[in-house]
């Protein structure tokens, strides 16, 4: 189960860099489809804080390719990056909500908003899914130690 794990984390990884990189590199295209008022085109603010996400997605994925190789304390290391991922998976689906509720003031139209709510779900459920329903799939199952050991002289 764990090699099953470990291509589940070799493909996050890749969809990460991939919609990140397009992300850094095109953030007026990416935007162009989201924006309310298409008329004025995507605010060059808008663009940069949308390659910032961008960046902070790509530094992320650093820990998933990290936790791929299975390793000393891998179960601890794995659990700790899925629950940040986690975490900031549920900010960011009450961020957008909230702006669903009112999307007039957001400056996106609705149908972006909903999407990009729905397209989270798939992650946020499938860290949710490996950390608290099915923990033994972040387990090493060569050996290695899940445990972290004490160090002593």
């Amino acid at each position: 189960m764990t090699r099953i794990f470990q291509i589940g984390l070799a493909i996050e990884a890749f969809l990460n860099i991939t919609g990140a990189l397009t992300f850094v590199l095109y953030p007026e295209w990416c935007l162009s489809f989201a924006v309310a008022d298409s008329t004025t085109g995507v605010p060059p603010s808008s663009a940069v804080l949308w390659q910032i996400y961008g960046v902070l997605v790509l530094a992320l994925t650093v820990p998933i390719i990290l936790c791929i190789p299975n390793s000393e304390a891998i179960a601890e290391k794995r659990r700790v990056v899925f629950q940040t991922l986690i975490a900031g998976e549920v900010f960011i689906e009450a961020v957008l909500l909230w702006h669903i509720t009112q999307p007039e003031k957001s400056g996106f139209t609705l149908n972006a908003l909903v999407l990009s709510a729905v397209n989270l779900l798939p992650a946020l459920s499938w860290h949710t899914f490996a950390v608290y329903i099915k923990p033994d799939l972040i387990r090493s199952e060569d050996g290695l130690s899940t445990k972290s050991t004490k160090k002593t002289l």
